[in-house]
């Protein structure tokens, strides 16, 4: 029962993770947005990020299949991989983002320069397109060896 418990708590905080990193889209191609907003925002899809790492080590350590079922398991090494690469991408954005709840803070028509909206926009969407490769390997990984 416990690795049941885990496995839905793991797949709720994932679907949280990808509908918070779809608001940030959504929010960063608006005609205007709040920035101080967007970082209160970027905050829990960090915070998100850690409860589905949490919530994974716990699979891992307390869940049915055990350590031996992971530790020779591509698709998990590589589902590890691409979580890393989101988490390392994400560093950007947020950077940008508290820069500009800042600059908006001394100036209420602030708005983004086109330049770091653009990058901005990239990188969260680079982030978005990395969780398929991810949710495929998720999925690869309960199969494996197939």
């Amino acid at each position: 029962m416990t690795d049941l418990i885990l496995a839905v708590l793991h797949h709720i905080a994932v679907f949280g993770l990808v509908a918070t990193l779809a608001m940030e889209g959504v929010m960063l191609r608006a005609s205007a947005f709040d920035p101080a907003r967007l970082v209160k925002l970027d905050a829990r899809f960090g915070m998100t990020a850690v409860l589905v790492i949490v919530i994974g080590v716990s699979r891992v350590v307390w869940g049915g299949k055990g350590w031996a079922f992971y530790q020779d398991n591509p698709f998990f090494w590589a589902k590890i991989a691409l979580f890393v690469a989101i988490g390392l991408l994400s560093i950007g954005p947020t950077l940008l983002f508290f820069k500009w709840r800042k600059a908006a803070a001394g100036d209420a028509a602030f708005t983004p320069p086109a330049d770091e909206l653009r990058r901005a926009r990239w990188w969260v969407g680079l982030e978005a397109l990395l969780l398929i490769p991810l949710l495929a390997c998720a999925a690869a990984m309960a199969r494996y060896p197939f």
